[in-house]
């Protein structure tokens, strides 16, 4: 009787992540950007660290399968995973959330993110898009505060302010801080997303006024200035070549040599072309629906 009753059981969906995660997790050696951030994220799957006189603060936290690299990571850079006072998510995917929970665990940090994905977090899981599939859940995680739009979290003389930016999530949020590298100052944009990611657009139950959101996110990033562009997956940055840069500029030992991180145009051509795939998406699937514009 077990047997037959299992025989019954609807097949679960394949993962539609299944292909993606090796190379989004796959191993990274940290690196330091600028000033006082740090790389310590996977080949294609993003992790930041920053150090301040209080403690440590990282954004992110990868797969669950990441969090152990990541913490690794943090130590090869040279610092103590318990000294990350507070940790922050750009979104509340699993490969951007699915570390928070051991990574909060073996840290004591506070976790910081918003209100819209605070449920998703708690839950370690998302009920639509592609994402929603149960082999995506991640370990839930407590959300220690909520940030509106422009709140700032402080610590040890560094800023970073929240900038809400929802469509990718409903919650999703993109976070900036000033530097100065001694010769000039910038301002950092560790961006959320802005990816359809396969995400419906049109008639989506679950989050309603997805395009809207989107619409409004892409006007607002638009009107924002960043001259150095951090995203939250690698091949949105060219991470690769730009470590690579770095590196050769270290062996060999090469003064004043231009960060290829400073770019003043990244930010925006990135965000237009997210912008361009978001309109052609929401195109097709209103000529499918027989929507208008």
């Amino acid at each position: 009787m077990l047997l037959l009753a299992a025989a019954t059981l609807p097949a679960r969906a394949a993962d539609p992540y299944a292909s993606s995660r090796p190379m989004w997790n796959a191993p990274m050696k940290p690196f330091h950007i600028i000033q006082d951030i740090y790389y310590v994220g996977m080949g294609d799957t993003s992790a930041y660290l920053i150090f301040t006189l209080q403690g440590l603060i990282l954004i992110d936290g990868g797969l669950p399968e990441s969090a152990a690299p990541i913490e690794a990571n943090i130590k090869a850079a040279g610092f103590d995973i318990k000294d990350v006072k507070i940790i922050l998510n750009s979104h509340a995917h699993f490969d951007h959330a699915g570390g928070l929970a051991k990574l909060k665990r073996d840290s004591g940090a506070r976790l910081i993110a918003s209100e819209a994905d605070k449920p998703i977090l708690e839950k370690g899981h998302i009920t639509y898009g592609p994402s929603a599939a149960r082999e995506d859940d991640y370990p839930p995680v407590k959300v220690d505060r909520v940030v509106k739009d422009g709140d700032t979290v402080f610590l040890g003389g560094v800023t970073l302010t929240a900038h809400l930016t929802p469509g990718h999530t409903p919650g999703a949020t993109s976070w900036t801080m000033p530097v100065a590298d001694g010769r000039q100052d910038h301002n950092v944009v560790f961006f959320s997303s802005m990816t359809v990611g396969g995400q419906p657009l049109v008639n989506n139950k679950a989050y309603p006024e997805i395009a809207d959101d989107f619409r409004a996110s892409f006007a607002k990033l638009m009107k924002m200035d960043a001259d150095i562009f951090l995203a939250p997956h690698g091949d949105q940055m060219n991470l690769a070549k730009k470590a690579a840069t770095l590196q050769e500029n270290t062996d060999k030992k090469v003064l004043n040599a231009p960060n290829p991180f400073i770019d003043k145009d990244e930010f925006h051509r990135v965000v237009a072309n997210q912008q361009r795939q978001f309109e052609a998406a929401l195109a097709r699937e209103q000529a499918a629906a027989g929507e208008k514009k």
